[in-house]
């Protein structure tokens, strides 16, 4: 029997070599799969967070029990460099809830106070950083010299007294609102609305799960909000230095927002 060691060897290379190519082609495959993993967690890290704020006409006549103040704690105010070097962007432009805002400017119910928008980071509970809300007329109160008693908001008053003589600039609306990644998205608002007219405040203190692009609608029966969070495709690092540039890139697939207040997809806040 004669053995043909050449033709042997030949079959024994094109074998070792084609072993060769079904690996580079497994860690080819494995390479696009882990960098579409690695982008798909970073363009879920930043997201566009929009607030419209409003005020309901019909409630101008409510009372409230007394003033507020919002005991508050650290926060960024959305423009400044340190807001900005932490990633927290404020937006003109590409906003989803133009018409919604649109449409309650129009109305003879609501009064609308502001249509904010921001680009931030997804940041966990423990790390999130509150955004400080303070829109409309300035608003003199008086203040304890200790808060340390008070959870979230301080009991005010327009005049100095013996137990409140801090004096303290308070606005229209005035707090926090804070947004955090887990599991689900959550909005947390620590707001207050001040009526200078009848000496009157009203909280809106909630934390709400949300889904992104998921419409919401907050209030109680003098203000609220409408809000949605957007997830950023890109983190586009040149727009968090150049809040002026291109437009963030949003995920594409929103469903059309409804022009109008919908009345069952709201969550009402406590009255005083």
């Amino acid at each position: 029997m004669i053995i043909n060691v050449r033709t042997m060897k030949d079959r024994s290379d094109r074998m070792r070599s084609n072993m060769i190519i079904k690996n580079l082609r497994r860690a080819a495959q494995w390479l696009v799969i882990s960098s579409l993993l690695l982008s798909s967690v970073a363009y879920a890290r930043d997201y566009q967070i929009e607030v419209v704020l409003f005020e309901n006409v019909e409630g101008r006549e409510m009372t409230a029990g007394g003033l507020y103040y919002p005991k508050l704690g650290r926060s960024l105010r959305l423009g400044t460099e340190e807001a900005i070097a932490a990633g927290f962007v404020q937006l003109e432009q590409g906003l989803s809830l133009a018409d919604n805002a649109q449409s309650i400017a129009a109305s003879r119910r609501y009064r609308l106070i502001r249509h904010l928008a921001w680009r931030q980071p997804g940041l966990e509970e423990k790390d999130a950083i509150p955004i400080r809300i303070s829109l409309g007329e300035t608003i003199p109160l008086f203040l304890p010299q200790s808060t340390g008693d008070y959870e979230n908001f301080i009991h005010a008053s327009t005049d100095a007294s013996a137990d409140r003589d801090r004096k303290i600039n308070t606005s229209t609306v005035n707090g926090n609102i804070t947004v955090s990644l887990g599991r689900f998205l959550h909005l947390d608002t620590q707001l207050v609305f001040t009526d200078a007219e009848t000496q009157q405040s009203f909280r809106l203190s909630q934390s709400r799960k949300m889904r992104s692009r998921e419409l919401h609608y907050i209030d109680n029966p003098r203000f609220g909000i409408l809000t949605r969070i957007l997830p950023i495709e890109d983190p586009a690092p040149d727009a968090l230095t150049d809040p002026e540039g291109s437009v963030p890139k949003i995920d594409s697939s929103v469903d059309e927002v409804p022009q109008q207040i919908d009345e069952n997809n709201r969550e009402p806040g406590p009255e005083e």
